[in-house]
């Protein structure tokens, strides 16, 4: 394998590392994963959430949006995340808990000529300070219907940003000239 080949998953691997000791400085690490996803990793994946999320003594609310998010979030990485050149996908997922919210922070490659409108959406999203208007903004493009050719409606972020109750947190960072590291922050807030 050519130094290209392996500079996505090196890359990821590397802003894995800072990413999770900078978070634990701010909270309490529940889960970690790093690495390709499948419907049997996700299963796992799942299944520690609900026992972790559970464990914590979270009012019943709280609960249903972290493991709602956590899974929508999961789902999103397996199905829209790109292949590096490698032939893999390269993903890594991180609850982390603070005082006062659980973050769910994902990662995983996106072409870079999709950069603009992941922006774009994630902006129109963020720019709702009205849940209702939200929602109907999810309803009109529910309605719309459009599909992507990965069978999505484009729908994930906005259920997530809905659940969340608060802005989603994005950051792009240019691995070559192919891809980027899309990282993705969903805060629940615990009171």
């Amino acid at each position: 394998m050519s130094e290209n080949l392996n500079s996505e998953k090196e890359f990821v691997q590397e802003q894995y590392k800072k990413l999770l000791n900078e978070v634990k400085e701010h909270g309490n690490v529940l889960i970690t994963h790093i690495g390709e996803l499948s419907q049997n990793v996700i299963s796992v994946l799942e299944s520690e959430v609900e026992e972790k999320v559970t464990g914590l003594e979270l009012a019943k609310g709280p609960v249903k949006k972290i493991f709602f998010i956590s899974v929508e979030t999961l789902q999103n990485m397996l199905i829209h995340g790109h292949k590096g050149n490698a032939g893999e996908q390269q993903n890594f997922f991180i609850l982390l808990k603070t005082d006062s919210c659980i973050n769910i922070i994902s990662a995983n490659l996106v072409a870079n000529d999709a950069i603009h409108t992941l922006e774009k959406q994630i902006h129109v999203i963020n720019s709702f300070d009205d849940e209702k208007a939200l929602k109907a903004y999810y309803l009109e493009h529910l309605e719309s219907n459009t599909m992507s050719d990965k069978g999505g409606a484009g729908l994930g972020f906005i259920t997530i940003a809905m659940k969340s109750a608060n802005k989603l947190k994005t950051k792009f960072e240019k691995i070559n000239d192919n891809f980027s590291l899309f990282t993705l922050t969903s805060k629940i807030n615990l009171d």
